[in-house]
């Protein structure tokens, strides 16, 4: 079985009237995901710490009956995100869909040759893990609470993540981005099954190659140069929207979009698990899950 994703632009319109809650949405990536979800009849609501991009990106869709609501805000503050979530809630009632957008690239230099005795006593700059790790964190716990508010049976729920192909190979010298990528990662498998049985909310995350954005102006010709697929922020704002619409089967799933092309892979390290660690561990720890998972999802 083919883990190829496919994206079905045709569908976006069935987000119609939904409701969409998402972070990071002036620039980049999440500006394209504002962009599709408008032009598809979506309610969007965008939280952004850049005020003039988020207020350019509202100003774009001038006489559009479902103009986006731009809320700026830092999403490293829990009380910015509950802002974002009061905002729609009170706009439009309820919330469909989350998309924890937010990010940035690495800050900082945590392992720098040059550290001394003296200045190795001052700490170096955790920014990327606020934002990316912690951030995600807040809103997603916030927005498990909003997905709930005037719920009508067979409503489609849903919270997406975004990590990165960091999040699960080696990025050397990315090391509080990695980090954060990989929590990411962790979050997904930690919640998926809780949030699906408990909650009846799909989450799932999207891990993105190198994407030309203003995030990566720095270091996008390196990618280029050596011929790697680069993807376009269209590229992956269609995957991320694509999972709003795929389904109530498409929960659990980590999926690495390159050169707008798309494979899910969690379920291909969790089928080959016996391979990579070996059999009677693996059916240890499977035995382990299948019996503790009970008191998670209580």
């Amino acid at each position: 079985m083919s883990n190829k994703v496919e994206v079905d632009e045709t569908r976006f319109g069935e987000l119609k009237d939904k409701v969409v809650v998402l972070t990071g949405g002036a620039n980049g990536i999440g500006a394209s995901i504002v962009q599709y979800l408008t032009n598809a009849g979506a309610f969007v609501v965008f939280g952004d710490y850049d005020e003039a991009a988020g207020k350019a990106l509202v100003d774009s869709f001038a006489g559009v009956s479902n103009t986006p609501v731009f809320v700026r805000m830092d999403v490293s503050k829990y009380s910015d995100n509950i802002i974002l979530f009061k905002t729609a809630l009170e706009r439009y009632d309820c919330i469909d869909h989350a998309v924890a957008n937010a990010g940035i690239l690495e800050r900082g230099a945590w392992f720098d040759p040059s550290l001394t005795l003296e200045s190795v006593e001052t700490p170096d700059t955790d920014q990327v893990i606020q934002i990316n790790l912690l951030g995600t964190l807040y809103f997603t716990r916030i927005a498990l609470v909003y997905l709930r508010e005037h719920r009508v049976p067979g409503d489609d729920k849903s919270i997406t993540l975004i990590s990165s192909a960091a999040g699960f190979r080696d990025s050397p010298g990315l090391f509080t981005y990695q980090c954060s990528k990989h929590g990411l990662v962790g979050l997904l498998r930690t919640t998926r099954l809780l949030f699906h049985e408990r909650e009846n909310v799909r989450i799932n995350a999207i891990c993105p190659g190198i994407v030309d954005s203003q995030m990566t102006t720095s270091i996008i010709d390196s990618f280029k140069a050596t011929g790697q697929a680069i993807n376009t922020p269209a590229h992956v704002a269609r995957h991320i929207v694509n999972l709003q619409i795929a389904g109530p089967d498409m929960w659990g799933k980590g999926i690495y979009v390159e050169g707008g092309r798309g494979w899910e892979f969690l379920g291909g390290i969790d089928a080959t698990m016996g391979t990579w660690l070996g059999d009677e561990p693996t059916e240890r720890l499977r035995m382990h899950l299948q019996h503790g998972a009970g008191w998670q999802i209580k």
